[in-house]
């Protein structure tokens, strides 16, 4: 029975890749913080290791306790007020466990799956064949973007390390909490807003089949290579939206809120920025990556190794989505 930590395990996609690994019968170690909530870890097989990436010591004792066959570093900040914070978490954080675990592990460590984000490259706008593929310059809009990319190349520069890097498009599913607004808005003011244009081209990927082919990535002989990860479809936030519409049995409102709207907003927090010295959510690097209007990014390594299917239609996903939300008392 192979031994897996994940990192980052209390979250949206990490509790989604404890269920995947318990599902395998795999031994099964959640790394969390010593703050973290368990709400989304309750199965009783789940080994917890906290985990202090900050500091040395600590982690050189939590990988030395056993002998671990996989580690998935799915741990990092998507949201910082400080620049400073993206990469020290996300890029130095990631560069110093992974060398800690080779160290520690040597060749017992088959592989290390980190999980970056297809912001490392942002959008396929301008792109040759209009689609983000390995052949592409990476060119990240967001600060987010940038860390995750800083850290693919430091973490691609370790030798001997087993790496592979998944970079998912837009991640939904239950317990997620940023698309949740739409559910919210929609249950509430039947309404499906969009922002700035209707026809972008957006990509998505449902966590259960992002946790399988992870998992899969994990358990393969492969190493040193990178994959891009969807549902291998383009799809319209209307559509997105009405799905979930569908899922609530709600007719709602359809409209458009101009990027002038969203611009005057980042005007505003950006006083603020000035004055507080921190960087709002809202802010002019959230405004570039609405303005992408092309997600679109090739899986094609990811269905020829890892003989990839998503499990789910869009429509499938939502309506199971929606199911959990009402389950779970969140709508």
């Amino acid at each position: 029975m192979p031994k897996v930590l994940i990192t980052g395990a209390s979250g949206f996609v990490g509790s989604w890749l404890v269920q995947e690994s318990l599902k395998r019968g795999w031994e099964t170690y959640a790394g969390i913080r010593s703050t973290s909530s368990r709400a989304l870890l309750q199965d009783k097989n789940i080994n917890f290791v906290t985990l202090d990436f900050s500091d040395e010591d600590h982690m050189r004792s939590v990988l030395s306790e056993r002998d671990y066959d996989y580690i998935i570093h799915n741990a990092g900040v998507t949201r910082a007020q400080r620049d400073s914070v993206y990469f020290q978490v996300n890029s130095t954080y990631s560069r110093d466990f992974a060398k800690l675990a080779l160290e520690v592990s040597g060749d017992r460590l088959r592989k290390f799956v980190f999980i970056s984000s297809i912001e490392a490259f942002g959008s396929a706008d301008g792109t040759p064949d209009d689609v983000v593929d390995e052949s592409v310059t990476p060119n990240p809009r967001t600060t987010y973007g940038q860390s995750k990319l800083r850290a693919e190349r430091e973490l691609k520069a370790i030798e001997n390390l087993p790496l592979i890097i998944i970079r998912p498009t837009a991640v939904f599913g239950p317990a997620e909490k940023d698309f949740f607004a739409f559910w919210k808005t929609i249950k509430s003011y039947s309404v499906t807003p969009t922002i700035g244009n209707k026809d972008i081209k957006y990509t998505f990927i449902y966590v259960k089949d992002l946790a399988r082919v992870v998992l899969d990535a994990a358990a393969s002989d492969i190493v040193q290579k990178s994959y891009f990860a969807s549902d291998g479809r383009i799809h319209k936030m209307d559509h997105f939206l009405s799905h979930i519409a569908a899922s609530l049995n709600k007719k709602t409102l359809s409209f458009t809120i101009p990027y002038l709207v969203i611009e005057t907003a980042v005007a505003i927090t950006g006083l603020l920025d000035k004055v507080t010295g921190k960087k709002s959510l809202l802010n002019a690097e959230q405004i570039a990556k609405a303005k992408a209007q092309n997600w679109d990014c090739d899986i094609s390594d990811l269905v020829q190794d890892f003989h990839y299917r998503p499990a789910y239609t869009l429509e499938a996903a939502v309506h199971e989505t929606t199911d959990w939300y009402i389950e779970h008392g969140w709508i």
